[in-house]
Order: structure tokens, then C-alpha cells, then sequence
């Protein structure tokens, strides 16, 4: 798998996700919304934006097939599916900073 993020704007970025299915490459394109106020409740701020969607992309798809990730959606909905999401989010940062 390769993920790469792009910022269209200060809250908004695209993500393109190359990976394998069955020997082929498949792209998948998500657009992914994070506000200062969700990066601030999920990380305090410890770990930028880019950060925050690589692990929630990892944290996903360890969960689920890449076809069933939104195409679109604010970082915060993970929670809404996954409840374990922020608490998740937590300890890798506790980790990782």
C-alpha cells in the first residue's frame, strides 16, 4: 500500500491510495476534511494533519476493505463507525511524540 496526501487548503486534502488487489494496482482518491478544532481533540495538537490521515488511513483499512472507506468524509465520522478511533489515535501519538 502507498499512500499520498496532498493539501488542497488548510483543512482539506486529498488522498491517493495505491494498492494491490488480486496482482493489479487499484487507485483509490478520497477527499478528507481535518479542522484545527479535530486535529486539537484527537492529538492536542502533538502531530500535524498529514500525520493524523496516515494513521487514520492505516487505522481503516486494518478494519476494512479500501471499497468501503467514504470517498469524502471529516476525519471526526471515523469515531461514529469505530469508537475505539480516538482513544487509538491516543496512544500512537503517546508513542510516536
Amino acid at each position: 500500500m502507498k499512500l499520498t496526501i496532498l493539501a488542497r487548503s488548510k483543512d482539506e486534502f486529498g488522498v491517493v491510495l495505491n494498492s494491490e488487489v488480486q496482482h493489479k494496482t487499484q487507485q483509490s482518491i478520497f477527499k478528507v476534511t481535518v479542522s484545527d478544532g479535530d486535529l486539537h481533540d484527537l492529538t492536542e495538537a502533538r502531530i500535524d494533519k498529514e500525520h493524523l490521515i496516515e494513521f487514520a488511513f492505516n487505522f481503516l483499512i486494518e478494519r476494512e476493505p479500501v471499497s468501503a472507506i467514504q470517498s469524502q468524509f471529516n476525519i471526526s465520522v471515523i469515531s461514529t463507525f469505530f469508537p475505539d478511533f480516538p482513544e487509538a489515535v491516543k496512544q500512537w501519538v503517546d508513542e510516536n511524540t
